[in-house]
């Protein structure tokens, strides 16, 4: 389905409810509040609802605050799944969802999206879903604000690592060059992203760089975070989204990983590569997936065995590759 069928769905509804999946990322809280305010430009009422309160490090963006958590029933027509690759990842929102009452539409970039919604856009060749909102907003024909604009260039910024993934298309840049021609001001979001590091965090990080570990002759990297660590540095498991990246960081690793132990007995795995090795793919073998360079999976069990377990089945696969 075109975005222009999505774009036409949208602006027949006058109530709608935004959500996306859980362990929010920066694409997936910037594309959630961009939308919503394209569409209350238009005069819809817009509520945003997740399972997972949004990580302080994006508590600079514009309306973060009306992300809401509590799970209750909602007024709305019309549920817009955002970055999600299947229905169940927007978790304990499902239980707001009614199929009897509400249409689904589903806008996306993952290219393990299952084409879930009445109403489905799935490109795997977008950068980000904050991406596909721009886009959106043109068949809108909405102007952005500036504030929609800085929205929007935080979602672009996160999903390419600054620009540097190999998702940076000719049209990404275009598009985040005509944000900044829109009011967002790209070194001041930078700055936010990646220069206000508390610094329990860069202790954190020492301690994982120290611990960092390569397999397969060099190409895989991994590093894994323990509840005792994250208890001793008094540090929140979902502000480490960007910790994967110093693993892919590696000379030579093409494919970089790190394990993080959740409380629950849960072992969140993120993969990244430098392009060459499809991670969806990787993270598929233990029920995840993702992108080509960026995905995820999730183990139940000790760290300890699902390190092994993981470690081994894709340390063979690259040196098979």
């Amino acid at each position: 389905m075109s975005l222009s069928d999505i774009a036409a769905a949208v602006a027949k509804h006058r109530r709608i409810l935004i959500t996306s999946h859980t362990n929010p990322d920066g694409d997936n809280i910037g594309s959630q509040l961009g939308l919503a305010s394209i569409l209350e430009s238009l005069g819809k009422r817009v509520a945003i609802l997740d399972q997972d309160p949004v990580p302080s490090r994006y508590h600079y963006l514009p309306g973060w605050e009306r992300i809401a958590t509590e799970i209750k029933p909602q007024a709305a027509s019309l549920l817009v799944v955002v970055d999600c690759a299947n229905i169940e990842r927007i978790g304990r929102v499902n239980e707001a969802f009614t199929p009897a009452t509400m249409e689904l539409a589903n806008i996306d970039h993952h290219i393990s999206n299952t084409g879930f919604g009445q109403y489905s856009h799935v490109d795997p060749q977008a950068s980000s879903t904050c991406e596909l909102v721009y886009r959106v907003a043109q068949q809108l024909n909405v102007k952005l604000s500036a504030e929609q604009a800085t929205i929007l260039l935080s979602g672009l910024m996160t999903d390419t690592g600054g620009f540097r993934y190999s998702s940076t298309s000719p049209a990404t840049l275009r598009i985040a060059a005509q944000l900044v021609e829109a009011g967002a001001e790209l070194a001041w979001v930078a700055e936010q992203l990646y220069m206000q590091q508390p610094a329990n965090q860069l202790r954190l990080m020492g301690e994982l760089l120290t611990g960092l570990k390569v397999e397969a002759g060099g190409k895989l990297a991994w590093m894994a975070v323990t509840q005792e660590q994250l208890k001793r540095h008094s540090f929140n498991l979902a502000e480490s989204e960007e910790f994967v990246s110093y693993a892919i960081a590696a000379r030579d690793a093409e494919v970089g990983m790190l394990f993080k132990e959740q409380a629950d007995g849960v072992i969140r795995i993120s993969f990244r590569s430098k392009g060459r090795v499809d991670v969806n793919r990787l993270a598929g073998m233990f029920g995840g997936g993702g992108h080509v360079s960026a995905a995820g999976a999730r183990i139940k069990g000790k760290l300890e065995e699902v390190e092994q377990q993981v470690i081994a089945a894709v340390a063979k696969e690259l040196v098979n590759t």
